[in-house]
């Protein structure tokens, strides 16, 4: 399961997704990152229903373990782009 939320401007969506089990948790190495529910936080969702939200997402930064594993399964992030933070993964994508 998964934690999400959409912000939208006239010309971007950004979809800010985790997984659903590291919210409100603090990670680090040489930064600080905490996965902020503020940010990540607001819808639950799986999937399928996280495949669809994607489709309109021109901006997206995910943290999770779970979820990077999802988006290189959907081609949606390569793994040379992926960062650790700790033993969590991390990826933006942007699309033009």
């Amino acid at each position: 399961m998964f934690s999400y939320k959409i912000f939208k401007t006239p010309k971007d969506t950004l979809v800010a997704v985790c997984d659903k089990d590291i919210l409100g948790k603090k990670f680090e190495n040489e930064i600080i990152f905490e996965i902020n529910e503020d940010f990540y936080g607001g819808n639950d969702c799986g999937e399928d229903e996280l495949r669809e939200i994607l489709k309109d997402a021109t901006i997206i930064n995910a943290i999770g373990n779970k979820i990077i594993d999802f988006l290189v399964k959907e081609k949606l992030v390569n793994k040379k782009g992926i960062i650790k933070i700790g033993d969590v993964s991390h990826a933006q994508v942007v699309t033009f």
